[in-house]
């Protein structure tokens, strides 16, 4: 049994004592853990944890000879309902200030503290939802309790904070479908252009968590109605008819939801918001107005994953991922833009059609097979700010400019950069308007990688998803980029072209090392940046790109 095997089989071997009462609880831990338990004094429990072992173990704040006894024969699961964890504890520990409840129900529900687990439990319970465990805080390491069978069936509630998200919870949001309504808290942007970077794990979990509502307001009555609210599809929604002769309190709500829609107009003017669905309670109009909007997302994004599902797998040329594969094995760890492009069209991915020319003349005539306008850049393993050196000049429309600019850009070079290596100039069509997108792939501390995309219209967030992607999966990570776009072209194509590149983008990543826990792929940066929407049967097009690899001496 592989450690990771190992790992599991002891949180599934205390979730099981957990739930059969057969935890050993110190008598002093009070309302800190409610269940069946055997509660010992804390001389008693030393010697029978010295003597038997135990699978799980909750005490207040442990005497130096239960300690030393938890050192001797460690437990699955150490709860510690005092103000600190102890030093020199090996074992699995919940805690500090830990509280756990186990009762008959069906609901796991989970909180960063007491007190938010309070609020939750209270909601929940008053919305007639039974609890089955409780636990706070909460735990990196829950989603192995949760895909045990001990807890199979059971829908999952709360909130994880940030430090306590990982790739793991990824995995378990997408197994569990629309059983969890779990808020992340406190996750920072990712920093999609550093590999590896601490930051990412728990965005690609916290946006897993986020995939069918959106971002969700962390409140405990919002969280209670996501998880018992009933469809919210046409049939049944709300109207902004109101007829003259309502109530006075169905008055007084509508006069709240239309005030809530002026207080938040992003929220309140998209489609559904127009009035409270009859659903909803009235009595709670603030809870109630957050929790439609993610609703109704939750409802699209259902539809649009049962549209996709049915969708053919990309296919890919053999002879282009021939010349992909050997761009790599020949390319150093950091791709020039061409190169980057060659290997991204191996995938059927679309790029600017381009060439690099070693000469004035080249360039022309390369700018005459492309069709004009074109856009010169130089090609250079030394250069990143391109634009602010002037190596990068825009809507050439023929020949002679062609000529003029590839002669500005070299001397640009040789002035402004001149311990660069320029390996030449390069020539590509120069793509209409459209809405622009920042994506591509990232590998994270794991090993694994995680695909993410942002729309460059506003301050829109970077959404992250952990590969492999399905169809259905690169739909909803398709409308999760465009949702936050307040405007858009009528000629931008929809979400079905983007939704393609995804899957060619993680066929790419899939390709040249598996996404996986166990195994580390061979692709360390996949950065389009940007990608173009446009009309057309290409449906996008990426305008430039960067790959980055593993060093070749880490056995590529």
């Amino acid at each position: 049994m592989t450690g990771p095997e190992r790992a599991v089989s002891s949180a599934r071997s205390a979730l099981r004592a957990l739930l059969a009462g057969e935890a050993l609880v110190a008598e002093d831990v009070g309302p800190a853990f409610v269940g069946a338990a055997e509660l010992l004094a804390d001389a008693a429990l030393a010697r029978r944890v010295r003597e038997q072992g135990a699978a799980v173990v909750v005490a207040r704040e442990p005497s130096p000879t239960l300690l030393r006894a938890l050192r001797e024969r460690p437990p699955a699961l150490l709860v510690i309902a005092g103000a600190e964890l102890p030093a020199g504890v090996t074992t699995r520990t919940l805690g500090p200030a830990a509280q756990v409840i186990v009762e008959g129900g069906e609901l796991v529900i989970v909180a960063p503290d007491r007190e938010a687990l309070g609020g939750l439990r209270a909601a929940f319970q008053a919305a007639g939802a039974a609890p089955r465990l409780s636990l706070s805080p909460a735990p990196a390491w829950l989603p192995e309790w949760l895909m045990a069978p001990e807890l199979a069936g059971c829908r999952t509630a709360g909130m994880v904070p940030a430090h306590s998200l990982h790739a793991g919870w990824a995995r378990w949001a997408r197994a569990a479908g629309t059983r969890q309504v779990v808020v992340p808290l406190g996750v920072e942007a990712p920093r999609v252009d550093h590999p590896r970077h601490p930051s990412l794990g728990p965005a690609a979990a916290a946006h897993a968590l986020e995939r069918l509502t959106g971002p969700v307001f962390p409140s405990p009555g919002v969280l209670a109605l996501l998880l018992n609210a009933q469809s919210m599809s046409s049939g049944t929604g709300p109207s902004e008819h109101v007829d003259e002769g309502m109530s006075e309190e169905t008055s007084a709500a509508t006069a709240l939801w239309r005030q809530a829609r002026r207080a938040l107009p992003l929220q309140g003017d998209e489609r559904g918001m127009e009035a409270p669905h009859p659903g909803l309670p009235a009595g709670a109009p603030t809870d109630a107005f957050l929790a439609q909007r993610a609703l109704l997302r939750r409802e699209r994004a259902e539809g649009l994953a049962r549209a996709a599902a049915d969708e053919p797998a990309p296919t890919i040329d053999a002879a282009a991922l021939a010349r992909a594969e050997e761009v790599l094995r020949s390319a150093g760890q950091a791709l020039s833009e061409h190169e980057s492009k060659v290997v991204l069209r191996g995938f059927g991915i679309e790029v600017t059609r381009q060439a690099v020319a070693g000469s004035a003349s080249g360039a022309a005539q390369f700018a005459e097979q492309i069709g004009f306008p074109v856009v010169l850049k130089a090609v250079s393993p030394d250069l990143r700010r391109k634009q602010e050196l002037g190596a990068v000049v825009l809507d050439l429309t023929t020949s002679a400019a062609v000529r003029r600019a590839y002669a500005t850009i070299v001397a640009n070079v040789e002035e402004r950069a001149p311990t660069a290596h320029l390996d030449g100039v390069l020539v590509a069509e120069q793509i209409g308007e459209g809405l622009e997108i920042h994506c591509g792939a990232v590998a994270l501390q794991t090993g694994e990688t995680a695909l993410f995309g942002r729309a460059l219209s506003g301050a829109q967030e970077v959404v992250l998803r952990l590969s492999p992607l399905d169809p259905a999966e690169a739909m909803l990570f398709a409308q999760a980029i465009v949702a936050g776009v307040p405007l858009r072209r009528k000629d931008d194509p929809g979400l079905r072209e983007l939704a393609g590149l995804f899957l060619r983008l993680d066929a790419l990543v899939r390709h040249f090392g598996a996404a996986s826990a166990d195994s580390e792929g061979r692709l360390e940066l996949v950065d389009l940046s940007p990608v173009r929407l446009c009309a057309g049967p290409r449906g996008y097009v990426t305008l430039d790109a960067r790959i980055v690899q593993r060093a070749h001496l880490e056995g590529l």
